[in-house]
């Protein structure tokens, strides 16, 4: 077992007597200079494994690195002892000592902040504990430079600040943050949508009730933002007179639409290797990818239980008022705004629910200057008018599968969402002090920063949080294509990706896609025994709706046992040498 490096190697064959008053020599290595002595026991800890690469940490706080073919079977942070045999021609001679000290993770940590004469204080041991468990070096330099870079962010998890910096990422308050979200599953931008949509119709329920002409103009100002949305195609379709029920529910394009056209997000060849095979028809709906997505909006309708009727929920989009709002609800609204709006025709519409939330908050806006405060009053204490509100703005900020197959959606949608909370920022910031104000500003900066994480992300990945518009429910979806994109260009025709789903009636759901060629396999990872079953039901429709396009398709099921690991199971997942997580300290080392 051979350690070589800069003339250090180990050589447990070598004999001779071993000279301890021999005067110290110095010797270069990767560390900087040692000086050692025949008969010298070095004694240090593994502080780095790189493929067969092995890196020991001294006690004077110099290190050496070799090669080691056995480095696998050693781990980071485990102790050990080599004894010097011989120098001789420049090369040091060392043989494994048989009673090396070999210590556990937690007495690793604590000799490491021994050595380096620094107290053992809970965030001190956590540092130590963190460098370990990332495979860095614990000399005492490193140690003093990590615990300078915890400080800078004392609120932050301490691994999530060793993991950006082993990673190489950019670190700033809100970069740390959002790591930290990513990494324990809390960024789900449509979960902060929601919020902030409340919170919204909080503060102007607390302003009408304190100040009528304050919440007359804050109001329209709401108005004047949720209306300056891009209307989705569903909703085109509607206001050019086509019926409704022409919207295929579900049907989401090609797979490629997940990702063309999403300008400096994600690269166009990133997209291009999920087009179909050239001169394969690639109509809209028909790719594996679509039929995939229609097949399970379609059991998310059906698993779901609408609260509606199946005819009356058929027949409105996400965007109108029947779809928004119960029967009940629609009656007490039409009765509000019947004392100012004269439109028969349109209270009539309204209360069979075949309005948008588009059209009725225009008239609304329109009417405000000549509301009496009463009737403002009634209108903003309307639970139909606050859901119509949050309707609007979750309808410009989420996407249909019908959405998806538009050029530029995507980077449509995150261009237009940025807009618009810069501006509720702005507005909301004079009601800072009100919680409902607090909330607002903390909400919509913590959705700009999110945007932004994510944008940083793709520069060396492919990933994209998908807030889902399905036919009755919204849905919380992360695309990772797990294929890195130097790789994609080098060969478009084949594919990872993992497409990760939240839905209320079918719980949490883990698509795993491979693309070679014409062949395509997925395996669903499923959190639910009866959503497992209703995938394994529809899934030979699946199949032969897919192997009609020209591909060959197969799929398997599995429960869903560990959440996704940003860094393990995405960022480092498709390195020459990724990093795992150590779960091994100790070993067994034999002269």
């Amino acid at each position: 077992m051979a350690i070589t490096s800069n003339s250090v190697q180990n050589n447990q064959n070598r004999s001779g007597n071993l000279n301890t008053n021999a005067a110290k020599r110095a010797y270069r290595t990767t560390g900087g200079m040692i000086n050692v002595r025949e008969g010298e026991t070095l004694k240090g800890v593994v502080s780095d494994i790189h493929g067969n690469r092995i890196t020991i940490s001294l006690d004077d706080g110099s290190s050496f690195s070799g090669t080691l073919p056995e480095a696998s079977q050693y781990s980071i942070g485990q102790k050990a002892a080599f004894q010097i045999t011989s120098l001789e021609g420049g090369t040091i001679y060392m043989k494994a000592v048989s009673q090396a000290y070999l210590l556990g993770m937690e007495d690793t940590v604590e000799q490491a902040l021994e050595e380096a004469g620094l107290p053992k204080s809970p965030r001190n041991l956590e540092v130590v504990r963190s460098l370990l468990e990332n495979q860095q070096s614990i000399s005492k330099q490193n140690i003093m430079d990590s615990l300078k870079l915890c400080a800078k962010y004392p609120n932050a998890d301490v691994n999530t600040v060793i993991s950006m910096k082993r990673l190489g990422m950019p670190m700033d308050a809100a970069s740390v943050t959002q790591f930290d979200n990513y990494q324990n599953q809390t960024h789900q931008l449509l979960y902060q949508m929601n919020s902030l949509t409340d919170s919204v119709n909080d503060l102007l329920l607390s302003l009408v009730k304190e100040n009528p002409s304050i919440a007359r103009y804050v109001a329209g100002e709401v108005l004047n933002i949720a209306l300056d949305s891009i209307p989705s195609l569903e909703e085109f379709n509607l206001a050019a007179g086509r019926p409704a029920g022409n919207v295929e529910a579900g049907a989401a394009g090609s797979g490629a639409e997940l990702l063309t056209g999403t300008g400096d997000t994600l690269s166009q060849d990133s997209g291009d290797a999920l087009h179909p095979a050239p001169g394969r028809a690639d109509e809209a709906g028909s790719s594996p990818f679509a039929r995939m997505r229609q097949l399970l909006t379609n059991m998310t309708d059906r698993a779901s239980g609408a609260k509606q009727s199946a005819a009356e929920s058929a027949s409105f989009i996400p965007e109108q008022a029947g779809h928004i709002l119960s029967a009940e609800e629609r009656s007490e609204l039409a009765g509000i705004m019947e004392k100012f709006l004269a439109d028969k025709e349109s209270l009539s519409l309204l209360r069979d629910g075949t309005l948008t939330a588009r059209e009725i908050l225009s008239a609304v806006k329109d009417a405000l200057p000549s509301l009496s405060d009463e009737d403002l009053h009634g209108l903003l204490d309307t639970k139909g008018f606050g859901k119509l509100v949050k309707g609007q703005f979750l309808s410009g900020w989420t996407l249909s599968p019908e959405g998806l197959k538009e050029e530029n959606g995507i980077e449509r949608l995150y261009g237009k969402m940025q807009e618009q909370l810069s501006e509720l920022t702005s507005l909301n910031r004079m009601f800072a002090t009100r919680p409902a104000g607090e909330s607002i500003v903390n909400t919509t900066t913590d959705m700009q920063q999110n945007m932004d994480f994510m944008k940083m992300l793709n520069e060396q990945f492919t990933y994209l949080q998908l807030p889902m518009k399905l036919s009755e429910q919204n849905a919380h979806g992360d695309l990772y294509v797990m294929t890195r994109k130097d790789a994609l260009k080098k060969s478009k025709d084949n594919l990872k990706v993992l497409l990760h789903l939240e839905m209320d009636s079918l719980g949490i759901l883990d698509i795993h896609i491979k693309k070679d060629h014409t062949n395509i396999s997925t395996t669903f990872f499923v959190e639910k025994d009866a959503a497992r079953k209703l995938l394994e039901k529809n899934a030979d429709l699946l199949k032969d709706a897919i192997n009609k396009q020209g591909y060959s398709f197969t799929s398997e099921f599995a429960a869903k046992e560990k959440e996704i690991d940003l860094v393990h199971d995405f960022m480092e997942q498709d390195s020459p040498a990724p990093v795992g997580t150590v779960t091994r300290y100790n070993f067994d080392l034999r002269a």
